[in-house]
């Protein structure tokens, strides 16, 4: 997406992929598997990608074309992360890479 507004996050323990599946599955969103990620379809675009054994941590993708957008759907996955108890962040960074919002559970700002 051109001119989107971004999420920069991170789990500090990551569950296996198909923990996480059930985890958002259970917090309500609807999801698909892939080979080595997780789509949430409720968002514009949203991905846990990059998962498998031999690739290190898990990457997250998520844009969305407005601030007010991006912040619901990245509280919306916020909320079931939080829910289930896994500690994270999201840091969200509008057109020009500048900080504009911060999500998280059990992980201070460190800004």
């Amino acid at each position: 997406m051109d001119n989107s507004v971004n999420i920069a996050g991170e789990l500090a323990n990551w569950p296996d992929k198909i923990e996480l599946t059930k985890i958002l599955r259970a917090g309500g969103l609807n999801v698909t598997e892939g080979d080595y990620s997780i789509r949430v379809n409720d968002c514009s675009h949203f991905v846990f990608q990059e998962y498998g054994s031999d690739l290190g941590d898990p990457q997250i993708e998520a844009e969305a074309d407005s601030l007010e957008i991006m912040i619901c759907e990245g509280g919306m996955v916020s909320k079931v992360l939080a829910g289930a108890g896994l500690k994270h962040r999201f840091e969200i960074y509008d057109t020009e890479d500048n900080i504009v919002g911060y999500l998280h559970h059990d992980w201070p700002n460190e800004r």
